[in-house]
């Protein structure tokens, strides 16, 4: 009888178990639901505050409709087809891609135009040595709504045929020049490669073979680090050009790698007085 009255206790303790595991698991599920409603609300939030900073007021006190704000930011990327700061992405990199790492550049090729569209100068934007056939503009098709209208210039020609030699600026994490401004009258040329297992020399080699001229973000002089972080200097495609307009913009490093380096990277600007 005693063991009847174990096993029926070990079965209701084991019950009891189950239950409490599947309480845990249906509190963490309704948190995981309350907290993307959060996100979801605030960058409604958001949203309407960017709206309402950009549209400003009119002349006559009127604040500018939906309709006029998304013909001013044509009007704004329109106009940096002719006379915005060039930066282009080279897209002739994808050799040293898998096609999982092809998908996430594509990804990051919208956040870019995305990041244009809200600057109030948005840059020239390039994307060179993409052919329509290959994976890459696949890709960018699928992943991001309207690639084929987004106001930049698409060639499958490489930027050395573009430009000339002596105005390209080849952005490499390995170089050992430090830009120090952001010229109007220079091309800045972003590698697009998304390398996971982060392969170095890879920009720099081709840069130096073409005789290109390099240069890094000037990390080092403008950032420290914090306690914790990745510490890493690799940045993704869309956030080196994310420093280069913020730079544009404010003509100030601290702000813009700020603006351009994510938290878990693990750095701060640095206080005035420590440069």
């Amino acid at each position: 009888m005693s063991e009847d009255i174990c096993q029926q206790t070990g079965t209701q303790q084991e019950g009891k178990k189950r239950f409490c595991r599947s309480e845990r698991k249906r509190l963490r599920y309704e948190k995981l639901l309350a907290d993307k409603r959060e996100q979801r609300k605030r960058r409604k939030l958001e949203r309407k505050q960017r709206i309402r900073e950009e549209s400003n007021e009119k002349g006559d006190g009127t604040r500018l409709s939906k309709r006029d704000l998304k013909q001013l930011v044509k009007e704004r990327c329109e106009a940096a087809l002719v006379s915005g700061q060039r930066i282009c992405i080279d897209c002739g990199l994808d050799g040293f891609m898998s096609d999982k790492e092809k998908g996430k550049l594509a990804q990051q090729i919208g956040r870019i135009y995305g990041s244009n569209r809200k600057s109030e100068a948005p840059a020239h934007i390039y994307l060179t040595s993409l052919k329509k056939e290959g994976q890459l503009y696949k890709h960018c098709v699928s992943k991001n709504e309207g690639f084929q209208n987004y106001l930049i210039e698409i060639t499958d020609s490489s930027y050395i045929d573009l430009f000339k030699p002596d105005e390209i600026v080849y952005l490499s994490p390995d170089s050992t020049n430090i830009l120090t401004e952001v010229s109007h009258d220079h091309v800045y040329v972003i590698g697009g490669l998304v390398d996971e297992s982060v392969t170095k020399n890879i920009t720099q080699s081709q840069a130096d073979a073409q005789g290109i001229r390099t240069a890094r973000l000037p990390i080092e002089e403008y950032m420290e680090k914090t306690d914790n972080g990745t510490f890493s200097k690799i940045l993704a495609v869309n956030q080196v050009f994310d420093v280069l307009i913020t730079y544009k913009a404010t003509n100030d490093w601290r702000k813009a790698l700020g603006a351009g380096i994510p938290k878990r990277k693990g750095f701060v600007p640095k206080e005035l007085v420590k440069l």
